[in-house]
């Protein structure tokens, strides 16, 4: 039979485990996003470094202008990108806590529940003792009373 206090802990572990499934969910997402910046910043790079090696060669006003566009859009990106970091940063950090007080709960009911087993053994063990001590008393008795009868 499963008590209203064990029940209560069952719910509270399987949010635990939701909220650490979500959380991993969204520090995944946060670090894909990590690598699309990273990726940008080392396009941006390669970029630049070609357009400072072809201003040393002869000079095509196309190629310049299109790397120029290209390092344009690649710093748009960057920005774009860098803001989606921030939301999924924020997004991580709200999943960290409710992971925190998913965990807190499912302890405090862990703890009641394994306080609560303590005092039913307690109470089961002085049951236990009353009974063992009654049953020897009435022994004793039983056994004061056979004597009695055999004496006098």
């Amino acid at each position: 039979m499963t008590t209203p206090l064990e029940s209560l802990l069952s719910l509270k572990r399987w949010r635990e485990d939701e909220a650490k499934n979500q959380f991993a969910v969204l520090l995944r997402e946060l670090i894909k996003e990590e690598q699309n910046l990273h990726r940008t910043e080392n396009q941006y790079s390669a970029v630049s470094e070609r357009l400072e090696s072809s201003m040393s060669e002869l000079v095509n006003i196309d190629e310049i202008k299109r790397l120029n566009e290209y390092l344009g859009s690649l710093l748009i990106k960057s920005h774009l990108q860098r803001g989606v970091i921030s939301e999924k940063e924020r997004l991580v950090e709200d999943a960290r806590k409710l992971l925190v007080g998913a965990s807190t709960e499912k302890k405090i009911i862990e703890r009641l529940n394994d306080k609560r087993k303590t005092l039913i053994e307690d109470k089961n063990r002085r049951n236990e003792q009353a009974v063992t001590d009654e049953s020897v008393a009435a022994g004793h008795i039983r056994k004061t009373r056979f004597l009695a009868v055999l004496s006098g």
